[in-house]
């Protein structure tokens, strides 16, 4: 059976780090998830435990520009874990070394992407400190930067200067020696990326990783087969001094002319998919770059402080790549899904059964239609709406009963008109009124509230910020453990509420969707889906 943590089930290592191992997970609304697993030494130790809290805190805070957003994360016992969209693709460094260097729009995508990336990193008050080609992963809609495992806050100077943290190929010079760190670092790493993708080379060479850290203290960057309006931003980018090199923001304003942040992102997609609404570009260059420099040997260089003060994992050097002439699908986005849709038509899917799970509404199969004293439900095109007369609160059973023990219920819905709460609710009673509800309002609040007909409920959760979009998902689980009901709530994938009753909690039953009208005004939610199935499937 699958490791479950925090309710989400591991389904297989994606890999091994110095903090932990990352697998591949199923979440509890079944999508896929990255959850990182720290190392049980390290989760036990109540320094790194409040550091832990506090780097999550701080990777919440990131926009989803071109990254990996954090969507959960907790400690359970001798168990912190962190979980993150899982982004489908090749990461940088193995893609150079299997397809080979990249040039011309590809390239200028990769870098738009990357400084996007940083800049909503550093908007946030996050330095990555380790940005390097293993931790950009390469997706269907552009490049994603990931793993902020060892990022710290901007303003934590004293820790950033107690170890050397980050990758010897990739470290800015100030990181090499030490010092207290500035966005600035990132922007390095940046160059030395962007450095590696266009070129097949690290830009300060390889061998022995003191040698590596003495060349980038002391001597220039090699760049030579990127092109030139490229390779100018890359050695601004390369500077030793950290004062005069460009911001994230300036790096994005050299390379697309100052188009906003938002914008970016869709330039990098649109040429990284290949869309035919982008302008065309070049193909890559997939011809491997030679490098001429002399393999160096492993003496110890002088002025270089000692290597024992660097952890040796830190220090693992990393191969020059070997570029090879396999050819890697970078547009395949677009023709993959194409290929997919036009596979899941051939194939003949059974009838669902009343056994059968997942239950999806079509809202055509029994829902319930027709005026009240409160409001009417009616079917509109393929969704459902509920018009909710003021200080009115509207609740539908969906056509099925819930499953024996966990389920999750899940919607995505849309407020209309006026102002008011919806969502979802489960483990409910028609007869009694019974139910537990999970609503976001207009303005953004999430709750959970226990139900029952002629009363005002009682809150178990919130009201709460959370955020939420014009139109949102929203995803409830009603699991029983030790003679208690655990509620769970999720917005637009992110767990949002969390709550518990052992006071006479209810058991399975039915569930459906809700709605709830301010109390001068009327309330139109429309559902464009609804779906029940069993919790752990």
């Amino acid at each position: 059976m699958n490791e479950v943590i925090g309710g989400y089930t591991l389904r297989r290592l994606l890999g091994r780090g110095g903090m932990g191992e990352v697998h591949l997970a199923s979440t509890p609304t079944g999508g896929l998830a990255a959850l990182k697993v720290i190392h049980p030494t390290l989760a036990r130790d109540p320094a790194f435990r409040r550091r832990f809290e506090r780097e999550v805190a701080a990777a919440r805070r990131v926009a989803r520009f071109c990254t990996a957003p954090v969507l959960d994360a907790g400690i359970d016992g001798d168990v912190a874990y962190l979980v993150t969209e899982y982004v489908k693709g090749p990461d940088l460094a193995q893609a150079v070394n299997e397809q080979g260097p990249l040039s011309g729009g590809n390239l200028e995508a990769l870098a738009v992407g990357i400084a996007t990336a940083l800049s909503a990193i550093h908007g946030a008050g996050v330095i990555h400190r380790d940005l390097k080609p293993s931790n950009v992963l390469l997706s269907p809609l552009g490049p994603r930067v990931i793993d902020f495992g060892i990022a710290q806050l901007v303003e934590n100077d004293s820790l950033a200067s107690q170890a050397i943290l980050g990758t010897p190929a990739f470290m800015a010079p100030e990181q090499v020696r030490g010092e207290p760190l500035t966005p600035a670092a990132d922007v390095f790493a940046w160059g030395g990326v962007i450095a590696f993708a266009g070129t097949g080379r690290l830009p300060f060479g390889g061998g022995a990783p003191g040698e590596v850290l003495y060349r980038i203290t002391q001597e220039e960057p090699r760049l030579d087969g990127l092109d030139d309006g490229i390779r100018q931003v890359v050695e601004r980018a390369l500077a030793k001094d950290p004062r005069v090199r460009p911001t994230a923001q300036r790096l994005l304003a050299d390379l697309v002319g100052g188009t906003r942040l938002a914008t970016a992102t869709e330039v990098v997609e649109r040429t990284w998919t290949g869309s035919p609404t982008a302008h065309p570009r070049p193909a890559p260059d997939l011809r491997p770059a030679p490098d001429p420099r002399p393999v160096p040997d492993s003496r110890p260089v002088p002025g270089m402080p000692p290597a024992s003060g660097i952890s040796p994992a830190v220090l693992a050097p990393e191969p020059e790549p070997r570029p090879k002439r396999r050819r890697w699908p970078w547009a395949a986005g677009a023709a993959g899904l194409a290929l997919a849709v036009a596979v899941a038509a051939a194939v003949t899917v059974p009838a669902l059964s009343q056994e059968s799970w997942p239950y999806e509404a079509d809202f055509g199969d029994s829902w319930e239609l027709g005026s009240s004293e409160g409001g009417s439900a009616r079917q509109a095109g393929s969704g459902y709406e509920l018009t909710v007369k003021p200080g009115w609160r509207l609740w539908k059973s969906a056509p099925r009963q819930e499953p024996e023990g966990g389920v999750i219920v899940s919607a995505k819905a849309t407020l209309a008109e006026g102002t008011g709460e919806y969502g979802v609710w489960c483990h409910g009673s028609a007869s009694s009124g019974d139910r537990y509800e999970f609503g976001v309002s207009g303005s953004g609040k999430v709750t959970i509230v226990k139900r029952r007909t002629g009363t005002r409920g009682t809150t178990l959760y919130g009201p709460a910020d959370a955020q939420s979009a014009a139109v949102n998902r929203v995803v409830a689980e009603c699991g029983e453990s030790g003679g208690k009901v655990t509620l769970r709530m999720w917005l637009n994938e992110r767990l949002v509420a969390e709550a518990s009753d052992a006071d006479a909690p209810y058991g399975p039953g039915e569930s459906g969707v809700h709605a709830a009208s301010g109390a001068t005004a009327s309330a139109r939610v429309r559902f464009d889906s609804f779906a029940l199935r069993p919790a752990g499937k």
